[in-house]
């Protein structure tokens, strides 16, 4: 099968279908996306080499099973399910898991990709592919509100409005919260606003700016201390950003200031799924441009231009080898 293969540099190569254990399955995939982690991991986030990618759609191509023939989309976290993480209810902690296209576990910038089936969703009828495939980003701004409670009384900053940003904002609009999306990027303000967010740019931030919640999804090492600088004394301070070169910053002003620091990042797919499916949520403005498989080198250069917002890759249908 071909697969985009990352060992220091991208390169399309031809590798062999991978063969399922007895939990998983084979899935042809559909459709891609690429996340601002895959962009991290080419820069050297988690050391990791292979096949990069775990945002996408696809059909279960194994015969025999439960779900053969269903279009899919699948949670990233690979767990043991025999430790003790996993067996008081925190398995995508498991210190033993492997995480599709981020850790130990090839991902989906291929024409195959196996997962465990039980980490399988069937993506309801009706719904394009090229929006299901927004689930598992969508999930990440959803688990927000499964770990914190945020009153629509308090206001809330979200300091980026790219792909993930865009999404939390969406939730907590829909969740009625008073809300504002700062982004140093006037291009991606202006998208924000055409979307229906309360956006501004960053600049516009006075320094005397405060928000009883501040969401960091900037994608940058600055992005923690300048949610930090803009948080009330004892307000929430939620981290989405995940990177190769984390900045250092003043744990003083976490003490100082009893922060209440939050670690956020996958989440639950059933909501997200529903929220797309019913279409309180239409992430299709967010999709800057579309590329088949074959395209796809060109399709991480253009996704790491700081204009995109994102980009969606469609593979071609193909058999696999009997």
């Amino acid at each position: 099968m071909r697969a985009l293969i990352f060992n220091g540099s991208l390169e399309i190569k031809e590798v062999p279908i991978p063969v399922p254990a007895n939990n998983e399955v084979l899935i042809r995939v559909m459709v891609s996306a690429i996340c601002n982690t895959d962009l991290e991991i080419l820069r050297g986030y988690m050391g990791f080499e292979g096949i990069p990618g775990h945002e996408f759609v696809g059909e279960v191509v194994t015969p025999g099973r439960k779900l053969t023939g269903q279009i899919v989309v699948g949670e990233i976290n690979c767990p043991c399910g025999a430790c003790y993480l996993c067996l008081t209810g925190r398995p995508t902690h498991c210190p033993n898991r492997s995480v599709l296209g981020i850790f130990n576990h090839a991902g989906v910038f291929a024409d195959y990709v196996v997962l465990p089936e039980q980490n399988l969703h069937v993506v309801p009828d009706g719904l394009d592919p090229r929006l299901a495939v927004f689930t598992e980003p969508l999930a990440a701004a959803v688990e927000i509100f499964d770990q914190i409670t945020i009153r629509p009384s308090q206001n809330a900053f979200i300091f980026g409005a790219g792909k993930l940003g865009l999404l939390i904002s969406h939730v907590f609009r829909l969740n009625g919260c008073d809300y504002t999306t700062f982004d140093p990027n006037p291009l991606k303000v202006k998208k924000a606003l055409e979307m229906g967010i309360n956006a501004s740019l960053l600049s516009t931030l006075k320094e005397s700016d405060r928000g009883e919640v501040c969401v960091d999804c900037t994608g940058s090492p600055a992005g923690i201390a300048t949610a930090m600088a803009h948080l009330y004394p004892r307000g929430k301070l939620v981290l989405k950003t995940t990177i190769a070169a984390p900045e250092k910053i003043d744990l003083n002003q976490i003490v100082i200031n009893e922060f209440e620091v939050i670690g956020s990042r996958c989440g639950p797919f059933k909501p997200a799924l529903q929220l797309l499916s019913q279409g309180l949520i239409d992430p299709t403005p967010l999709i800057t441009e579309t590329y088949q498989f074959t395209d796809i080198l060109k399709a991480f250069e253009i996704a790491s231009k700081p204009e995109t917002v994102k980009v969606v890759v469609e593979h071609e249908p193909t058999t696999p080898a009997q």
